[in-house]
């Protein structure tokens, strides 16, 4: 059997295999790390960039076996010096490689589109480096806690618990990643699907989001959240406006504000994290295509520090069974009992119909986006009674999203 054979045969093997299994991501820490273990990780993100700028500078190079360049051209004030490249390996320079021809092709689909797209910049800082091949670029050693890099030596780790000790637990690419508070590492798993399954507590749930209440479900949940500036940013803000450029004060503002947004951003996403977990335990999900980037124009900050619009993506990204109903589609001001659309300006919470329905409105919103979405897939359980908030989900919600000091839950009988 020749090697073209062989790869192929595990491709289809690998191909196969996924079919049963779910990608998992989990992040860790590399910790504990000396002086000299953080010259070597940023000197190697700088290698980095060095050869995705001197692929950029010429697209042609490209062609080139990318994975035995050892010397490339580095741009210093006004003329050029030979950099070796010693830290990085040859898997590591051919996924950078293949990141840039990634790229190439996302602008020609762009461009394609209709859309105006200029070249490639050069890159100020690569934050990121892709590991493929387990056991080659990098390997997890679950007895000492540490992580072998290629060419850098061990690691000390923290959080490799996270992955499942099981058999069937498959571990693939990683990406070594460089952030404010430290280096982490991203390891991707592909797991068996029967270990993501968990017991449903609603079989369908209408989602119609909003201002005072960023999320309503259709069972009467009303989900709140609001991550505002911190005094903290505001203050490392004003310090680096009067700081002068150039000087190492000014750096480590810098840094220190670096530092501040990675607060702010992690707590958006355990935010987002603890809603798409709850809404998991519905077997359908329905929600209507709003504009929300529309919305900045009446409500701004409201809208742009919520993270309603992360939240819109990944609920049609993540979820196994989205459905989502089209943004012209009138629900707002339609009675969910009898469909009869009423007259309501914005100010009017509270929706009563002559049939005799008497809702909150965000709360009939949501159950007319239920019902309209459930027609859809030909699902006509959806009742009058589905304004109640059953015991399991009123638990549930509780203990998931309660977890978290910046959600605010009530519910709306």
């Amino acid at each position: 059997m020749t090697k073209a054979e062989r790869i192929k045969n595990s491709l289809q093997e690998t191909k196969g295999r996924r079919k049963s299994q779910k990608a998992a991501v989990f992040q860790l820490k590399l910790q504990n790390l000396s002086e000299k273990k953080t010259e070597l990780l940023n000197r190697t993100f700088a290698e980095a960039k060095w050869l995705y700028n001197w692929l950029v500078s010429d697209i042609t190079r490209l062609s080139l076996p990318v994975n035995r360049i050892n010397k490339v051209d580095v741009k210093v004030r006004e003329t050029f010096e030979k950099r070796e490249l010693t830290l990085l390996g040859s898997q590591v320079k051919q996924s950078i490689g293949d990141r840039l021809k990634d790229n190439l092709r996302a602008l020609a689909k762009l461009k394609k589109n209709g859309f105006k797209v200029g070249a490639l910049k050069y890159k100020k800082f690569v934050n990121s480096i892709p590991l493929k091949q387990y056991g080659i670029t990098y390997k997890l050693d679950f007895d000492r806690n540490r992580v072998r890099i290629q060419k850098l030596g061990y690691f000390r780790i923290l959080g490799l618990h996270q992955i499942p000790n099981h058999e069937n637990v498959e571990i693939a690419n990683a990406i070594l990643v460089r952030k404010p508070s430290g280096f982490y590492l991203h390891v991707t798993c592909y797991l068996p699907k029967e270990y993501f399954k968990r017991e449903l507590v609603g079989e369908s749930i209408g989602i119609d989001f909003g201002i005072d209440s960023k999320l309503t479900l259709s069972n009467g949940l009303k989900i709140d959240f609001e991550l505002h500036e911190t005094d903290r940013l505001k203050s490392l803000q004003r310090k680096i406006a009067r700081a002068k450029k150039g000087s190492s004060n000014r750096q480590r503002l810098r840094n220190l504000l670096r530092r501040e947004y990675e607060k702010i951003s992690n707590r958006r996403k355990d935010i987002q994290n603890k809603i798409i977990g709850y809404l998991k335990l519905y077997g359908k999900v329905i929600f209507q295509d709003d504009f929300i980037k529309g919305w900045e124009t009446l409500f701004g900050k409201q809208v742009n520090s919520s993270g309603i619009g992360g939240i819109k993506s990944r609920l049609r990204n993540s979820l196994e069974t989205p459905i989502v109903l089209d943004r012209f589609e009138p629900t707002t001001k339609e009675c969910f009992a009898c469909g009869k659309s009423l007259e309501l300006s914005l100010s009017d919470r509270w929706l009563e119909c002559n049939c005799g329905w008497c809702c909150d409105r965000d709360v009939n919103s949501a159950l007319v986006i239920q019902k309209k979405g459930a027609s859809q897939c030909n699902d006509n359980n959806v009742g009058l009674d589905r304004s109640e908030v059953k015991p399991p989900e009123r638990e549930t919600a509780v203990r998931i999203l309660g977890s978290n000091p910046y959600v605010r839950i009530s519910f709306c009988l």
